[in-house]
């Protein structure tokens, strides 16, 4: 557990876009799904989100991972030039994204 902090800390250390993108595409997104650990992580999250009624956090969640993937699929390599046909779907899904949050979360609320 120690070795995993310290992994964590300095990740928080190096951070920038650059390297956050690279991690990104690093993961093999196809090994998360087949750990045990994520989907115990994954019930366990969904499990206290509908105990406390909060769907709001589930929202936020849910947009945070569609962000992720946003970015993996549309933002070109730390290096390569970023063009219009990467940057159009890019903006279009934060806004997209950014629509949804506000309408729910501020609009929605009162």
């Amino acid at each position: 557990m120690n070795d995993t902090w310290q992994k964590v800390l300095g990740f928080l250390k190096e951070y920038n876009m650059t390297k956050v993108g690279e991690t990104l595409r690093s993961v093999d997104w196809n090994a998360v799904l087949h750990e045990p650990l994520f989907w115990v992580a994954v019930i366990a999250f969904l499990g206290w989100i509908l105990w406390k009624k909060a769907l709001r956090t589930l929202l936020v969640a849910c947009s945070l991972v569609a962000f992720v993937f946003l970015l993996h699929y549309t933002l070109p390599p730390s290096g390569e030039a970023l063009t219009l046909d990467k940057l159009l779907p890019f903006a279009g899904g934060c806004l997209g994204l950014l629509a949804v949050n506000v309408y729910f979360l501020i609009i929605r609320s009162g």
